[in-house]
């Protein structure tokens, strides 16, 4: 008896059959009461039909993925795609100023290939709640489709800045005056220097947002002095106490009196 032949996804099979070895012919049957004349179109077997199947390792912020398509038969890999790895997730600003509104920075996700993904297809957004205030805030990109994992990124509401009014010069002291600011503000900052770019700089907090002068006292006589001012507020952060400022006014000079 000469075996069956199992067809495959790549080749046909054939039917057992039986070969007499006095003779030499073949046949259906062990009694060899059918003769097989034509061997090579008797018994056929068509080849399997395969079904590809598909199996994806989704891609993350610090892995690529892969779609792998094979054969449900064999098991034989027919093809491999990469997905490349969601590497660039950031937010279109960190920084904001306060304006009484609500904030929503726009988020920007790119594979390590440069190409841009697409909210709601590859990835979702949800941001904190209470962004209209000074603070610092959370933002949650969660992966879909072929992607996987989270990614968290903050941004920050500065209270807005204000502007030097005057400078008063006095004998070895100045007198400064700004313009108020006591919306979302917690108080002030003054910084002067005798160095335009403010090095060896010297700081001093106001802590009332109704204040808007101080006098700085115990200086050189008739020297120079670069001065400028920024708010602060104080917020609470995951239970600590923070000052988040906003920035530097423009700067405006001083020369002291003897």
């Amino acid at each position: 008896m000469v075996a069956a032949k199992a067809a495959t996804c790549t080749e046909g099979g054939k039917e057992a059959y039986y070969k007499c070895e006095g003779c030499g012919k073949f046949y259906e049957d062990v009694l060899g009461t059918k003769e097989i004349t034509d061997l090579a179109s008797w018994g056929n077997i068509a080849k399997i039909a395969n079904t590809t199947k598909q199996t994806v390792t989704k891609a993350t912020p610090t892995a690529n993925g892969k779609i792998v398509n094979y054969c449900s038969v064999c098991k034989k890999t027919l093809s491999t795609t990469v997905i490349p790895k969601a590497s660039s997730i950031k937010l279109k600003a960190t920084s904001l100023t306060y304006n009484g509104k609500v904030r929503t920075p726009k988020v920007i996700v790119k594979d390590r290939t440069g190409k841009t993904l697409v909210k709601n297809t590859d990835y979702t957004v949800s941001y904190a709640k209470g962004r209209k205030y000074v603070g610092k805030y959370a933002v949650k990109i969660t992966f879909k489709g072929k992607y996987s994992g989270t990614k968290t990124l903050y941004f920050t509401i500065k209270p807005k800045a204000t502007s030097i009014s005057s400078l008063k010069a006095g004998s070895k002291k100045f007198t400064v005056k700004w313009k108020k600011q006591a919306t979302q503000t917690t108080g002030y900052q003054v910084q002067y220097s005798a160095s335009s770019k403010f090095s060896k700089v010297k700081t001093v907090t106001v802590g009332k947002n109704t204040t808007v002068s101080k006098k700085i006292s115990k200086l050189s006589g008739k020297k120079k002095y670069y001065v400028r001012v920024r708010t602060y507020k104080t917020v609470k952060i995951n239970g600590k106490s923070i000052r988040i400022y906003s920035g530097w006014s423009k700067a405006k000079t001083v020369t002291t009196k003897k």
